[in-house]
């Protein structure tokens, strides 16, 4: 079985306490942190009739995850643990689910939606809860966080 601990790395709060979390556990099994962002073309850009600059929007992607994962957990070649970062384009329920299907763990942050928020807010916690074959471990936004 692997000792790979995928986690999503999303830019929330949320997301931080996950990474964070992912992080310090990797660092306890010696595991590799696999870190993974996914990123989505906006509809609207996509419907303009405009070429897509789909390389730009991809480097621009990774260079905004590299700069939020090292402001959270400091640059990922002084880690105790192997770290890698990858930047997917799709749906990050469905590529966090598939590129953990290796996996020993899987983190993702939770938030906690109120009223008609949570009914219409997609969760990719849930979605990862209930379609990964991984252990999934969700970690919730900070407490001062619950409820805004």
């Amino acid at each position: 079985m692997s000792t790979t601990i995928v986690v999503g790395v999303d830019g929330s709060r949320a997301g931080a306490a996950a990474l964070r979390w992912a992080a310090h556990e990797a660092d306890l099994r010696g595991a590799e942190l696999h870190m993974v962002h996914s990123w989505q073309i906006d509809a609207a850009e996509a419907m303009g009739g405009y070429a897509i600059p789909w390389l730009a929007m991809e480097n621009d992607a990774r260079a905004n995850a590299q700069q939020w994962v090292e402001d959270v957990i400091g640059p990922l070649d002084q880690a105790d643990s192997p770290r890698k970062l990858s930047v997917v384009s799709g749906m990050p329920g469905p590529v966090l689910v598939e590129t953990s299907r290796d996996a020993a763990l899987l983190v993702v942050g939770t938030q906690v939606h109120k009223g008609l928020s949570r009914v219409f807010q997609g969760s990719v916690s849930h979605y990862c809860l209930t379609h990964s074959t991984t252990i999934v471990v969700a970690v919730p936004a900070p407490a001062e966080d619950v409820g805004s």
